[in-house]
């Protein structure tokens, strides 16, 4: 049997997605995609992405999405911190709401617990995707890849 999961990072106003299916042996990429928060009226644009969200995880049968958790920097936090944390949020409820269960993990963490480098150098590798997942994922959106294959272990 295998089980749908969802790769979530958000930044700024746009969130990189990938869907995997997850079966005992190697990965599969299903899906992998990038939606812009629309532009306009703030509130319309964040019930617009829950809805799309929600909907996408419950036609999918995501069964487990993995959100990029807030992390606290050496920098400043600034308006665009912010405005992630909200899209953050309005992502981590749909995904519950369509039916998934949703975790939600620290780039650090991932460091520390998932084998022996840093989440950097696992996205900057090619020959470890090579390896790991059925398809070929866009560099840009690995990183959201990596939060699955780190919570599956």
């Amino acid at each position: 049997m295998s089980d749908q999961w969802l790769g979530v990072v958000v930044s700024g106003t746009k969130v990189n997605f990938v869907h995997l299916e997850c079966k005992n042996d190697e990965p599969k990429l299903i899906s992998q995609f990038t939606w812009p928060l629309q532009d306009g009226d703030k509130s319309a644009a964040y019930a617009l992405f829950f809805e799309r969200t929600r909907d996408y995880v419950s036609e999918n049968k995501i069964k487990n999405t993995v959100i990029k958790a807030s992390s606290v920097g050496l920098e400043k936090v600034k308006l665009g911190h912010l405005h992630s944390a909200e899209l953050r949020g309005i992502v981590c409820v749909a995904a519950q709401m369509g039916g998934a269960n949703v975790i939600l993990v620290q780039k650090a963490t991932i460091s520390r617990t998932f084998g022996k480098r840093k989440a950097d150098d696992y996205v900057k590798d090619d020959g470890f995707w090579n390896e790991q997942i059925e398809g070929d994922i866009a560099k840009t959106r690995r990183e959201a890849a990596l939060l699955i294959l780190s919570q599956r272990e």
